[in-house]
């Protein structure tokens, strides 16, 4: 993890039991919805990254990892993110050493993987470019090329950091219209859009 300083127990959850619930999706209480998606990240998509940096893919590790960052910042906003809403949700729960390259991370490495399959976006001059290393650091450090190196295992450390930072803002000291955001974006579609549950056949 980038910040060695964060503590996981600073972000405890206190809240009444929920009773269970069966029923239509998008009529589910708060916390149910809140649950799932937690689950989805933590039970099926960052598993998803780790075995595929265990299989020395970190190209399919980092392009899932940027696509997750997406995702988080959609239930920030409450409908389909953008390049604006990805760069804050970036500089508002990653730790500070991201500052320098935020933009860039967007601009070069997610544009570049998601839409070239490149660590660079043709089409961007004058910007950082990264290389993207397995082991777990230097992270986001100048490399002998002047690349910025960029650990995927550490930034999937960082993306779980920042999901516990955003649900426990969420749930213990939501903004104005949080919860309204992310019930926009948990309903969109009757729900079916909310998450995935693995098919085991």
């Amino acid at each position: 993890m980038t910040d060695q300083k964060w503590n996981a127990t600073d972000y405890l959850f206190v809240f009444p039991d929920i009773p269970s619930y069966e029923g239509d999706l998008v009529e589910a209480p708060f916390m149910h919805k809140v649950n799932w998606v937690w689950r989805y990240i933590f039970d099926d998509v960052l598993p998803e990254i780790s075995r595929a940096i265990n299989a020395g893919a970190e190209l399919a590790a980092l392009t899932l990892a940027l696509a997750t960052v997406d995702y988080m910042a959609g239930y920030r906003v409450g409908r389909e993110s953008n390049g604006k809403d990805y760069v804050n949700f970036l500089r508002e729960y990653f730790p500070s050493e991201y500052t320098l390259y935020i933009d860039d991370i967007y601009s070069q490495l997610r544009n570049g993987i998601m839409h070239n399959l490149v660590t660079v976006n043709p089409w961007r001059k004058d910007r950082s470019t990264f290389s993207i290393h397995e082991r777990n650091s230097p992270h986001l450090t100048p490399d002998d090329a002047a690349q910025i190196a960029f650990s995927v295992p550490i930034f999937l450390e960082d993306i779980r950091r920042a999901w516990i930072m955003f649900v426990h803002e969420l749930v213990m000291h939501p903004t104005e219209g949080a919860k309204e955001n992310f019930l926009r974006r948990f309903n969109r579609l009757d729900g079916t859009g909310a998450f995935m549950r693995r098919s085991l056949t």
